[in-house]
């Protein structure tokens, strides 16, 4: 009777009940099994072939007769396919034919590593967020089975202390209260290990947007601003800058400026916070304007703050002094004979209207008229005029003295100027005709000087100065008449020695004959004026 060939194994690789194990990282050309063909018969020719698909050959294994090898032929891969079943056949020359059934489990091992479906993972949150506030749940696969598939997270050593990431469920969270204006991005790396021996990871970037809240109110540089303009500043001119912040972002970030006082004369640029003045400002009208300027966010609901702002107008000299007394320059005073020296005749009093050194008054005579016009002097600091020296009876007539009044204004001082007129004598005879010289215009030579403080004359000086002329026009008399010129100027010294007597019942005679002066003005004194 015709026997079937026979195939006899024999397994390389583990097998285990005709289940071969193989893992999947063995190399190429990994020998499975060996096959012995034969036939019993010992008569017929037996042909061996692999029936079935895999990555698997059968070959003669040379030098022997009948010997089959079985191996791979390529990497196998658990992730692609776990098991296959493939047959050994053996076929004789008579058709007769024997199939050897073998099944190759592909074991696992872990060649993948944990996969996330994107590497950066952008997360947004708003500020002021909830304490454990949910960012997100990572999630990442691995190919691989059993343990070898199991993935655990971690945070990566550049996140905050204060995320968090849950080893199993891959919640990320944020344990604090987040402020944008603090800080608005936050990025830093986050790790998905598997079980594996030895394990296997991967890494992905998270990135974190805080979102903005408008919880800043616009912020003021200075609490409180001050600005100095110069008074006559032009209209729509540029006074200041008024800086004001707003931490937040985009519209709950942008402010709009308002003056909520004096709009009727000052405006302010939103977009620049420039502070403008309608109009020229004059100090003499008004020194210093207070302002309160709002500032309002674009948010919703909106935000605001509020800040002063002290205007003050530096003075500018743009006011001469106002004479206020003498009234007119057709006013005029009586002056006695009797008058001593250094008694004071009158004055001019002068105002200005602005203030510092530009309201600082100087007075000067800067020209004079009259039979002996250096007679009188004037204070340079007070506008007092007084008498130099002892009037005699060839010093009567009408005196004119041109004074002029002269600020210390910057950069250019102003002046004005008066005709303080003096007329001496006993008494006046013919008040028209001292009118009529009045309107005549004054033949007066000029002379601008700089007003000097000098010192105030003594009595004694201004006497021994009013006796020298007569003692030097007596000197010029033939010697042989020196003993009547000698009495004579005894005679005369005796004379002036009286006057004094004479004048203590009235030092100071100042009679307006025309009737505009006032007489209380004669007791006005210069009003005193202090920096401001």
């Amino acid at each position: 009777m015709l026997r079937p060939p026979e195939v006899v194994p024999r397994f390389i690789a583990n097998e285990v009940d005709g289940v071969v194990f193989l893992k999947e990282l063995e190399p190429v050309n990994t020998p499975i099994a060996f096959f012995t063909i034969k036939d019993p018969d010992e008569k017929y020719k037996v042909d061996c072939f692999l029936d079935g698909n895999g990555p698997f050959r059968l070959s003669p294994y040379k030098p022997y007769t009948n010997e089959y090898l079985l191996e791979t032929t390529r990497p196998l891969d658990y992730e692609v396919q776990q098991l296959y079943e493939i047959s050994v056949v053996a076929w004789n020359s008579e058709g007769f034919h024997v199939k050897k059934v073998i099944k190759v489990q592909i074991l696992d091992d872990n060649d993948n590593s944990p996969v996330f479906p994107q590497q950066l993972i952008e997360l947004s949150i708003e500020e002021n967020n909830a304490p454990n506030a949910f960012l997100t749940k990572l999630h990442a696969t691995d190919a691989d089975s059993g343990e070898r598939g199991k993935v655990s997270y971690f945070l990566g050593p550049d996140a905050p202390s204060y995320f968090s990431l849950d080893k199993i469920t891959g919640v990320l969270t944020v344990s604090t209260q987040l402020d944008r204006e603090e800080k608005e991005k936050y990025r830093y790396t986050v790790k998905a290990i598997d079980s594996g021996l030895p394990p296997r990871e991967s890494i992905a970037t998270v990135a974190i947007t805080v979102l903005d809240k408008n919880d800043n109110s616009p912020r003021f540089i200075n609490k409180d601003f001050s600005f100095f303009v110069p008074e006559n500043f032009p209209g729509f001119g540029e006074i200041g800058v008024i800086s004001v912040t707003d931490a937040d972002a985009g519209q709950n970030g942008w402010v709009a400026l308002s003056v909520l006082n004096g709009s009727d004369i000052f405006v302010i640029d939103t977009g620049k916070g420039v502070l403008r003045a309608k109009v020229s400002l004059d100090r003499e009208q008004q020194s210093s304007y207070v302002l309160w300027v709002e500032a309002v966010d674009g948010g919703d609901p909106a935000l605001s703050s509020t800040a002063k702002i002290t205007i003050l107008l530096l003075d500018i000299n743009d006011n001469p002094p106002l004479v206020l007394f003498p009234q007119s320059n057709m006013s005029y005073l009586l002056v006695l004979p009797s008058t001593l020296p250094g008694s004071p005749i009158t004055e001019v009093y002068a105002v200005d209207k602005d203030t510092g050194m530009n309201a600082v008054i100087a007075y000067s005579i800067i020209g004079r008229r009259g039979p002996r016009p250096e007679s009188f002097r004037i204070d340079p600091k007070t506008g007092n005029i007084t008498l130099e020296e002892s009037l005699m009876q060839n010093d009567y007539g009408l005196y004119r003295l041109l004074v002029k009044v002269s600020d210390h204004g910057y950069p250019e001082p102003l002046h004005s100027t008066v005709m303080v007129n003096l007329f001496v004598n006993d008494t006046v005879s013919n008040e028209s005709y001292i009118e009529s010289l009045l309107r005549k215009e004054p033949d007066i030579n000029i002379e601008e000087k700089e007003p000097q403080i000098s010192i105030e004359p003594t009595h004694k000086k201004m006497e021994s100065a009013s006796c020298m002329p007569t003692l030097v026009a007596l000197s010029i008399i033939s010697l042989g008449s020196i003993t009547l010129v000698t009495g004579m100027g005894i005679y005369i010294c005796l004379r002036k020695g009286k006057k004094p007597h004479r004048a203590d019942e009235n030092l100071e005679v100042q009679i307006p004959l025309n009737g505009r002066i006032d007489l209380h003005m004669l007791e006005k004194k210069p009003m005193e004026i202090s920096n401001i």
